[in-house]
């Protein structure tokens, strides 16, 4: 639990940052999936305590390779340079929040359930990358109705 909460703080750290440092350079594309030229960018990724990784192709798909408890691998379609107000699939972005045009917001769903005909039960998470150093992606899951948090790491970006 303390080493979440550490990570949560240098998150929060570092989206305060972000307000208070000014304008971060503009986000694009590359940043959620141009990390491996035209293969994606490859995170590491928790959600309420279970580990894994996630990857994000340009081509709007990917994939999620889950490490804890058991291992499985799933599929993933996600939604990238999206802004809190800009509603996807009946949704807003997490929380009460002005409009902006930083496109710091992603979604994407994961297929847990392995049906690939069916979207409606793909579990969503919806989140926004760090604008400042572009390496790290937090937000919030649902399961049930219940949110949880989720974050991950891009495995080429070190956090500082």
């Amino acid at each position: 639990m303390r080493k979440v909460l550490s990570v949560l703080g240098v998150l929060a750290a570092l989206v305060g940052a972000s307000l208070v440092s000014g304008n971060p350079d503009p986000i694009t594309a590359d940043d959620f999936v141009g990390c491996l030229d035209s293969y994606g960018c490859v995170y590491d990724i928790v959600w309420d305590g279970w580990k894994g990784t996630l990857t994000l192709k340009p081509d709007g798909t990917g994939s999620l390779e889950q490490i804890t408890p058991r291992r499985a691998t799933y599929s993933v379609r996600h939604a990238i340079m999206l802004n809190p107000q800009n509603v996807v699939i009946g949704l807003r972005g997490p929380g009460d929040q002005v409009s902006s045009n930083l496109n710091h917001r992603i979604v994407f769903w994961v297929d847990f359930n392995k049906t690939p005909n069916n979207p409606k039960d793909n579990q969503r998470f919806d989140g926004y990358i760090m604008t400042q150093t572009k390496d790290a992606i937090a937000g919030i899951t649902w399961w049930g109705g219940v949110p949880f948090g989720f974050y991950a790491t891009n495995k080429r970006e070190p956090l500082i």
